[in-house]
């Protein structure tokens, strides 16, 4: 039996198969991921030390040689992580979003309802975006969605094709939602790898003004969440993942400047413009996933900061 990783050469994906192919040795753990301006092989090279590990550059619209693989590899757990994710590149580009996130998701279904047998069963990862602006309290797995992107559109559609497919073709769902992700291998895009990689290059940077609140958990513990999920999760359920903890975007920037101290303040040059579309605050009511799976963080905000950090200082190369 295999286990496969959609978007495993991505952050979160890379983070999930390593973690897959040290916890599970007897297991051959493939990744279909393909490669795009956010990957870098270079950056996934190091899981070819793995003896069981393997890889096959594959777009998941390719529902035949998708299914090919599941039965061939006789896999029987498909972790799909593989999306586009950025906000911002959604209201420039959506139909990307729609293809890799609601086709994607379609295709692996489809692939999945192929197999005649016993199907593998798949974790859908979902996003704490598909509540749009949460002014206050936590949002529960059976709230009502509310999509205030493209983004988050084509993650809530992927959802309904899932719990439909579940339904009317018996493919084993099930969906966990997450908030932010934080950790090594991260695209300097992103809010904290942003601040990181411009401080360590001497490179003033701007944040956006709004000063918006998220959830953060530390990337090798949201993949030992995922796995708890699946391997703990019944069917057709949905599981929020809990945070390490909640963040403004000015404590983030604070927080990471206090390791940097023998820099100078001014490479941080204000908060400057507003984003296309920049909710306050998201919020998920974790507790069903902590009093149901046994599940909560493991790593602190500091102790994770300071890892991703280290990461970053000693793995330039892979990054520059």
């Amino acid at each position: 039996m295999s286990y496969l990783v959609t978007g495993g050469s991505g952050f979160i994906g890379s983070a999930l198969c390593d973690y897959l192919l040290r916890k599970y040795p007897a297991k051959t753990i493939i990744n279909v991921s393909k490669y795009t301006y956010a990957v870098s092989p270079k950056l996934v090279k190091f899981l070819e030390n793995y003896k069981n590990y393997k890889f096959f550059p594959l777009d998941i619209c390719d529902t035949i040689h998708f299914y090919e693989i599941l039965k061939k590899y006789k896999v029987s757990r498909v972790y799909h992580l593989a999306a586009e994710t950025h906000v911002d590149r959604a209201f420039k580009y959506p139909q990307d979003f729609l293809r890799s996130n609601v086709q994607g998701t379609f295709s692996i279904l489809e692939a999945i309802r192929m197999i005649k047998k016993k199907k593998p069963k798949l974790y859908y990862m979902g996003t704490d975006e598909v509540f749009g602006d949460v002014k206050k309290g936590y949002k529960r797995e059976d709230e009502v969605l509310h999509p205030e992107n493209p983004y988050v559109a084509s993650k809530v559609a992927a959802e309904a094709y899932c719990t439909t497919w579940l339904s009317c073709f018996k493919v084993p769902i099930i969906i966990g939602r997450s908030m932010n992700v934080f950790g090594e291998r991260q695209h300097p895009e992103k809010l904290i790898a942003k601040i990181i990689t411009s401080l360590l290059l001497d490179k003033s940077y701007t944040l956006y003004k709004g000063n918006s609140i998220r959830g953060w958990t530390y990337v090798y513990d949201t993949v030992d969440a995922i796995d708890t999920i699946m391997t703990k999760g019944k069917v057709g359920e949905i599981y929020h993942i809990p945070p390490t903890a909640f963040k403004s975007v000015n404590e983030i920037n604070e927080s990471i400047l206090n390791f940097f101290i023998h820099k100078p303040r001014y490479l941080f040059k204000g908060y400057i413009g507003k984003r296309l579309k920049d909710d306050y605050r998201y919020a998920l009511d974790s507790t069903k996933m902590q009093y149901d799976l046994g599940w909560k963080p493991k790593v602190s905000w500091r102790e994770g900061l300071k890892k991703t950090i280290e990461w970053y200082i000693k793995n330039r190369k892979l990054w520059q």
